[in-house]
């Protein structure tokens, strides 16, 4: 029997086929000129306001699309105490953490350097439908840093894409380094991509130690079950933001399918809502300190530390 040699390096590779890589560049076209014409935010919003009761469609607007006017003052209240607040603004941390598994998953079927060029226009794609705000692009070129030298064939460095990303941020937009929204992003890249495990409730906790502090930073008090809030709903993040985002979409087109879709997500919705509204109440998980840079430092050398020991038991 013969085996096309070049087939088998091809997919070796991590490529998708010459025709199917055709068919994904048809498809980009067509989706593009589809959001180019028919798509808005404003439109997108409504889709979810028309599809799910008030406060699950707030709370999904507030998180695929950075809208704030469905959030009562009592659940935004409630948010915060809960340590949960980062996940439904449009801070990056969402927008991290889904690209980056648009990108892995994406690549298990048409290959790494399609998935991440696909994934890099859908990103490019939600910035344009967000407003192209701050926090999202300085989120974006983060990631892209390091997906872009996996295109380029080489090893991402941690270190250096970091200082990279940082430099190009910094030069395009100085008020950054004062910016907590840009810390919070810097944090959760920074927790994604160093975790030394693979499961969801390991790497969960150690995503929320790097966005803890400074969490406690902006609010002046340190959710003492933070890394556990975080742990209950994270989960659910991923879910809500792919799914919300495609339903909101065909739900322009088709309004009956589109709220099809959301339903779909209701329970999650319903169940971040009520994780965050129990734990809000709780007044003892909120410890009021005097949060400064030096506890700040501190807190990331326990962490490095922490990364350290981890790998070096895992020889």
């Amino acid at each position: 029997m013969k085996i096309n040699n070049k087939k088998v390096s091809l997919l070796s590779k991590g490529e998708a086929p010459k025709g199917r890589g055709i068919l994904i560049g048809i498809g980009i076209l067509a989706v593009s000129f589809l959001f180019y014409k028919f798509i808005d935010k404003d439109s997108l919003i409504q889709v979810i306001y028309d599809s799910l009761p008030n406060k699950e469609a707030g709370l999904l607007n507030g998180m695929l699309w950075g809208d704030k006017t469905g959030f009562g003052k009592d659940f935004w209240n409630q948010l915060k105490n809960s340590g949960l607040v980062h996940l439904v603004v449009v801070s990056g941390t969402n927008m991290i953490i889904v690209f980056r598994s648009v990108i892995e998953n994406l690549a298990k079927i048409l290959g790494r350097k399609w998935a991440i060029g696909i994934g890099f226009l859908i990103a490019l794609g939600y910035v344009g439908l967000v407003g192209w705000q701050i926090p999202v692009v300085r989120a974006l070129i983060l990631v892209s840093v390091m997906y872009w030298a996996q295109i380029l064939g080489r090893r991402y460095n941690v270190v250096r894409g970091l200082i990279l990303s940082v430099l190009i941020i910094v030069m395009a937009w100085p008020s950054s380094l004062t910016d907590i929204s840009f810390w919070l992003s810097f944090g959760a890249f920074v927790g994604v991509i160093s975790s030394p495990w693979r499961d969801i409730v390991r790497s969960t906790v150690w995503v929320s130690l790097w966005v803890s502090p400074i969490l406690a930073i902006s609010f002046g008090t340190m959710n003492l079950i933070g890394p556990i809030s975080n742990l209950l709903v994270l989960f659910t993040v991923e879910a809500i933001t792919i799914v919300g985002f495609l339903g909101s979409i065909l739900g322009i087109f088709i309004p009956i399918l589109g709220k099809i879709i959301l339903w779909g997500i209701y329970p999650l919705l319903k169940y971040f809502g009520v994780v965050a509204g129990v734990i809000g109440e709780w007044k003892w998980v909120n410890l009021n300190i005097n949060f400064n840079w030096l506890i700040l430092f501190g807190w990331y050398l326990m962490l490095i530390w922490m990364l350290f020991k981890v790998k070096n038991l895992a020889r």
